[in-house]
């Protein structure tokens, strides 16, 4: 998936339909768009995320994309970056994470070293290591939940 194709997908009524959509904001809170109870509808859901890809000021998120790459073993978020947008504080997660480059150069810093990923590249970051992604680049990333198999009963 390239930056294209996500702006593309984001802003498709598939998308709106069928994926938990948010945005991560510079205080690193993470506000859903899409849910039915804020009372979106898609055309005033176009315009929201059409202004944020245009400012490049936010994170975006999309959920649920184990649906759109057809697996059934694991969670998958995409994270669409502008240069040295916002992310998530340094956390853990309790399943295996890949993190998977697919546009543009994703940095991420895996207990305290710094690494860098390009197209198609991947990193492995075992449970319970703590990481965070670092923005100094527009980047297109997709993060995997390898065996999250109790989200993925919760979700479908």
């Amino acid at each position: 998936m390239t930056f294209e194709e996500f702006e593309k997908y984001l802003l498709s009524e598939t998308c709106f339909l069928n994926h938990d959509v948010s945005i991560i904001d510079q205080k690193q809170r993470q506000h859903y768009v899409n849910l039915i109870s804020n009372n979106v509808d898609f055309s005033e859901y176009q315009g929201l995320m059409s202004k944020h890809l245009a400012e490049g000021v936010v994170t975006i998120k999309i959920e649920q994309m184990e649906q759109h790459w057809t697996h059934d073993d694991r969670t998958i978020h995409v994270f669409y970056s502008p240069k040295n947008g916002p992310t998530f504080p340094e956390h853990s997660d309790y399943t295996d994470v890949m993190i998977e480059c697919k546009d543009g150069v994703k940095w991420m810093e895996v207990e305290g070293k710094e690494i860098s990923l390009n197209p198609g590249e991947t990193l492995f970051i075992p449970r319970r290591t703590f990481h965070k992604a670092l923005n100094y680049e527009k980047a297109l990333m997709a993060s995997h939940g390898i065996g999250d198999t109790a989200s993925l009963e919760r979700i479908h």
